[in-house]
């Protein structure tokens, strides 16, 4: 199998293997479903965590606000409907949530450990140092987590009660999420409008991987995907950006002993009277202060 070296964002990069005989369109097809699903997966650890550790997330009329008393009895109208949408109190224990966003009742000690301690695996599965591992990412894999953080949720929270249909969690397990590509700054590919570039060169779609680089299965490439229309992508620098620092670093270092040893070869030492070597016969003819104007 040929291993592919998706590289976006040092933070967002990740191994998969394909056959060298692939189409160019299921290639395509299959790294955008792989990277959408482990900044999926990203999301959805996050939204776990902060669900087991801050709980349910209010409505979006009350957030950020932290006493409703005053806004009940000046009737506004915001605050009142955003309490008709609360969820109902699910949990035996609360915290405070410093940004007032959530409501901080939180489960038992034990379910709640359980959900941080999925979150961190799912983490754990996408995060960059799998690249370090060699450990190649695909589709069951990724999957099979998030089923598991669907089953843990529905433990917790059977059948969602308890969290307002705007939880990022139920969103993200009922597939509600929507996407602006000019408003939010996300990572996820749409296949029909990318294109996948290999050492510099466009693969085009009806062609196969083997058409550009052989039926060799023993090959790794590092892969750049593309919008249509932008062109070629950045050429990564020869170097990485901690070898520069110590490159940088070294060449600063030779350039102060250079220096050093320029201050060290000055001789106008030889001009100092201690240095005269005819110091002691002028001293002894009486000319040892004589100045000149």
């Amino acid at each position: 199998m040929v291993v592919l070296h998706y590289k976006k964002t040092d933070l967002n990069q990740f191994l998969c293997e394909t056959p060298c005989g692939v189409k160019v369109d299921d290639l395509i097809d299959h790294i955008c479903r792989v990277n959408n699903m482990r900044l999926k997966l990203d999301r959805a650890a996050i939204a776990l965590e902060d669900l087991a550790s801050k709980g349910p997330l209010k409505p979006e009329e009350l957030r950020g606000l932290k006493d409703y008393d005053d806004f009940v009895k000046n009737e506004d109208i915001t605050t009142i409907n955003g309490l008709k949408k609360m969820p109902p109190k699910i949990g035996v224990r609360e915290v405070v949530d410093e940004t007032n966003y959530r409501t901080g009742w939180l489960l038992n000690e034990d379910m709640t450990s359980r959900m941080l301690e999925e979150a961190m695996k799912t983490k754990e599965l996408i995060h960059k140092s799998q690249v370090d591992r060699k450990v190649c990412l695909d589709m069951d894999m990724l999957q099979e987590r998030l089923d598991i953080i669907r089953g843990i949720t529905m433990m917790a929270y059977p059948a969602y009660y308890g969290l307002g249909e705007w939880e990022p969690i139920r969103v993200i397990l009922e597939n509600g999420e929507d996407f602006d590509e000019k408003m939010d700054l996300t990572d996820d590919m749409n296949p029909e409008n990318t294109t996948i570039w290999i050492v510099g060169k466009e693969l085009q779609r009806g062609k196969l991987l083997s058409d550009y680089f052989g039926k060799n299965e023993k090959q790794k490439f590092v892969v750049k995907m593309q919008k249509k229309g932008q062109g070629a992508p950045v050429r990564e620098p020869l170097i990485d950006p901690d070898t520069h620092k110590k490159m940088l670093s070294f060449y600063y270092k030779k350039e102060e002993e250079m220096k050093k040893l320029q201050e060290d070869n000055d001789d106008t030492y030889l001009n100092q009277p201690w240095a005269d070597s005819g110091s002691l016969k002028k001293q002894l003819h009486g000319q040892g202060n004589l100045k000149f104007r």
